[in-house]
Order: structure tokens, then sequence, then C-alpha cells
């Protein structure tokens, strides 16, 4: 990976996002995804017959009515789309000419060849472009959102792990870090001086749409979609104790950077103030948690000298909601 990084990454506007698969930043990466990407399949694999394989401005039928979702990306070149067989939900990536004359010769289901790399293989395989051989792709993801609806429902909390998909996560790190350090995001909000946000940023906003079929899994109801709203803490930043209005009365935050480079969760916490006592809840990269915000009272303690925060929240509603959804 990163062989001819120059003539392709350097084609793509450095202001819209792209995961590019052949270039993924490997030091975005969180750290036991670097370990995958070293390990060879123990099973053969196909190509998933959930992977499609368009041109950059060719968008999947679900995205026609709604580019606006993709008005952060960069359409362009070849990119494998691949869904989610339980919730229908698609994934973007990125593939350079060497990888889709790859898998321009292969046919859904078909054994991939003895000579591809292994490295390539395991790329593939890790962005669910490659699945193994007569394995069901339904129905393990819908079981783990749903064994988490009890705890939820009574506690108003559930961490939801590796919510985003850690390819992803290195190129919203690499995303996010551009866009502040060139102003397109702005520093300071009413909460906080020493955060750097964003409200219903396009990139936010595609993801946002996604994980609405998740939360509502979890939550027991139908939701849908309210706002987004992206936070880059600074040294020093704090989050005062609150519960949140009626747009966020059900809400996911993912974290999505951190620095220094976490081996595993972050130090940084989000506190809950639940009937039980306060609950800290430590994520790693791409981790989410989902809460009641309008009903569970949350702050962070100022984060320490040198380090850096960045996270999502999503906020959605009931499907029967009518009020403004800003």
């Amino acid at each position: 990976m990163g062989g001819s990084r120059q003539s392709c990454t350097a084609s793509f506007p450095p202001d819209r996002y792209v995961c590019l698969l052949d270039e993924l930043p490997l030091h975005l990466l969180p750290r036991a995804t670097r370990k995958l990407l070293e390990q060879t399949a123990d099973r053969p694999l196909v190509l998933n017959p959930e992977c499609r394989l368009r041109r950059g401005d060719d968008l999947p039928d679900q995205f026609r009515a709604r580019q606006d979702l993709l008005s952060g990306f960069a359409l362009q070149g070849k990119i494998a789309w691949v869904r989610d067989p339980e919730d229908g939900t698609l994934l973007p990536f990125w593939l350079s000419g060497r990888l889709e004359a790859l898998l321009r010769e292969l046919s859904p289901n078909q054994r991939i060849h003895s000579s591809i790399p292994a490295p390539t293989i395991s790329l593939l395989a890790q962005a669910g472009i490659l699945v193994p051989e007569q394995t069901s792709l339904r129905g393990s993801r819908r079981r783990s959102w749903k064994n988490l609806a009890a705890g939820f429902q009574e506690k108003s909390y559930a961490p939801l792990s590796s919510l985003i998909h850690p390819f992803h996560v290195a190129a919203l790190r690499r995303y996010y870090r551009y866009q502040v350090r060139t102003g397109a995001i702005h520093l300071g909000d009413r909460q906080s001086a020493r955060r750097y946000t964003a409200h219903n940023e396009p990139v936010a906003r595609f993801f946002h749409h996604q994980l609405a079929s998740t939360l509502s899994q979890v939550a027991g109801e139908a939701l849908k979609p309210s706002y987004v709203y992206l936070a880059s803490y600074l040294s020093g930043a704090e989050l005062k104790k609150h519960t949140d209005r009626e747009q966020c009365d059900y809400s996911i935050t993912v974290c999505v950077d951190y620095s220094p480079e976490p081996d595993l969760a972050t130090p940084w916490p989000i506190r809950l103030q639940t009937a039980e006592g306060t609950v800290s809840v430590y994520q790693g990269l791409g981790d989410g948690l989902a809460y009641r915000g309008t009903r569970v009272p949350h702050y962070r303690d100022k984060l320490g000298e040198g380090q850096t925060s960045t996270s999502i929240f999503f906020h959605y509603v009931r499907e029967d909601f009518a009020g403004s959804l800003d």
C-alpha cells in the first residue's frame, strides 16, 4: 500500500473526503486494525456479492435522491460500494486502477486467485470486499445490537464498539485534521471556547444517516436523524454537565481522533450521571456511545495538557417527531 501515493492521492481535491484503499494513512488506523492487516485468511475468500464497483459519479440508487449526503466526497475515480446485508447501508472504498482491474476479473462468490499478494487480500478482506466462502453475511450484527436494546431501554445508555469502519476512521482523522488546519472548521461555541465545531458538516451527515438503522435497533423504535455536530477539543477544554434539547433525544457520540495516539481506549471519558451514580465511558477510536441526551446528564472533565480529542455527535428523534430538526 502506498506505492503510488503521489499519482493517486494527488488526483483528489484535498478538501474532499476519500477513503482510498491503496493509500490508507496507516499511522491513523486504530492499532488493532494494523495488526489485523498483517494476518492471512484462514478460509477461502470470494468476492462479496453485496459489493458493486462504480465510477465516482455513478451513484447508487439510494443516493440519487439524496446527493447532498455525498456533497463532501471526492466523487471521482472508481469506488467499491459495500452493502450491509442486514440494514442495507452502504460504505464506499475508493480504488486505484490496479485494485479495480483485479476485482473486475472476479465474479460474485468466485474464489480469489492464489497469485494475489497476501497484503492485498488482507486489505480487501478487512474492507468487506472479499468475504469467507459459504459464510452467511446476515444476522450477527443485528443480534449484537438487539442484545444491547434491553440494557439501553433500562439505563438509557449503551456502548457500541467499532461503530465506524476502521478504514473510515483513518480517513476521517485525516480529513478533519485538514479541515481544522485550513480554517474550514471554526474555533469556539457556546459550550466551550476550546473546541473546533461544525454543524451538519457534509461528511459527518453521511455517517449520521448510515447509523440511523443501528440506533433504531438499539432504541427499539424507529428514529430519524435530526442534526449532527462535530467537536474537536484542544487541551484544557471541558464539557460542563448538561442535558440536551429535544432534537437530541437519542444520540450517539463517536470518538474519531485522539492525540497522543491511544493504544486502546482514550484516557478522556464521557461521564454520565445515572440513577446508580456516575458512569465513566472510555472509548477507542471508532467506538460509539448511545444515550438519551435529554434524560441523562453528561459531561467531560478538563482535557489534559498536550492532548486533543475529536468526536462526532449524531442526534436523532422519533420518526413521528414534528418539531425543528436543527
